[in-house]
């Protein structure tokens, strides 16, 4: 099986589009001291999937 260069174009728009929307409903998350562990660390969980994503994407 052979990939043409089109079909990488279109995978990469996929990825971008898909990286965007993680990064939109998975923002960097702030804390507050109201916050209770398992919210703190299920957030941070939620990010570290897109930072490694975009990681991965500049690879």
């Amino acid at each position: 099986m052979t990939i043409s260069m089109n079909q990488l174009e279109t995978y990469g728009l996929q990825a971008t589009a898909i990286l965007k929307e993680m990064d939109e409903n998975f923002p960097p998350v702030q804390p507050t001291p109201y916050d209770n562990i398992e919210k703190i660390m299920y957030q941070a969980g939620q990010r570290s999937v897109v930072e490694w994503y975009k990681q991965q994407m500049e690879n």
